[in-house]
């Protein structure tokens, strides 16, 4: 599945740079990759393996990372159905890319998606840009999705900027998150549940869908999904 939901870019080549130097932060202080590899089949973080996430890349970011790295080569498919599916999906201003592997990462080269992942900029009804939210399509998977507690300030704060900036250059693109917004919005009224937040005040809240009522929330009380949720109920969870 394309794991961003990025709209035509305005920036320039050489941009890139700074962007990526301004969100550099990891997620958690510890490697949450580490946490989520041994539930995945292949040994391989959920995020970093093409079977369960494609980034996604501006066409100008491309041809950044070409130009600057060989850590990045275009995805390709070994099934024809699931290259077309994909490439469907993806907007003509970007192009699907995969890396060398986690092992090796070049952590100054990361697409703006893997810095984001698993995380997009949630946008309300009335297109204010308030925090960070989850592509929730990865709860059973992603082992931040269920310690959204550990997330660094550092990390939220460099988010929002980041993507203040973006929205700056792009109105559209604050328009394509406000609609992943509204099917989030649907989606989990539909099933009775509160949206996650975690609000550009460094405070985390739950939203209520349907009206988008937010209520305070202890981060460490957010659900916890999948092999995540079991560890939480041992008496030892880091040995699941």
């Amino acid at each position: 599945m394309v794991s961003s939901c990025l709209v035509k870019s305005k920036l320039s080549l050489n941009e890139y740079s700074e962007i990526y130097q301004g969100f550099n932060a990891p997620i958690h202080v510890l490697d949450c990759g580490k946490k989520c590899a041994p539930h995945n089949d292949f040994g391989i973080p959920f995020c970093c393996d093409t079977n369960h996430a494609v980034p996604t890349a501006y066409k100008t970011e491309w041809a950044y990372l070409s130009k600057h790295t060989n850590l990045w080569h275009l995805w390709r498919s070994d099934s024809v159905e699931d290259q077309n599916c994909l490439e469907k999906q993806t907007p003509d201003h970007q192009v699907l890319i995969a890396c060398l592997g986690h092992q090796d990462c070049q952590r100054d080269f990361r697409s703006i998606t893997c810095r984001a992942f698993p995380f997009f900029p949630y946008v309300t009804s009335t297109g204010k840009f308030i925090g960070l939210s989850y592509y929730w399509e990865y709860e059973e998977r992603c082992w931040a999705i269920s310690h959204l507690e550990q997330v660094t300030d550092e990390y939220r704060a460099q988010f929002i900027i980041t993507y203040e900036g973006i929205f700056e250059r792009n109105q559209q693109e604050l328009e394509n998150f406000h609609f992943h917004a509204q099917m989030m919005r649907k989606i989990f009224s539909k099933k009775g549940r509160a949206i996650p937040l975690l609000h550009r005040n460094g405070r985390a809240y739950k939203i209520t869908p349907h009206n988008e009522r937010l209520r305070r929330a202890d981060a460490a009380s957010f659900s916890k999904f999948g092999p995540y949720a079991i560890a939480d109920w041992l008496p030892f969870p880091d040995e699941a």
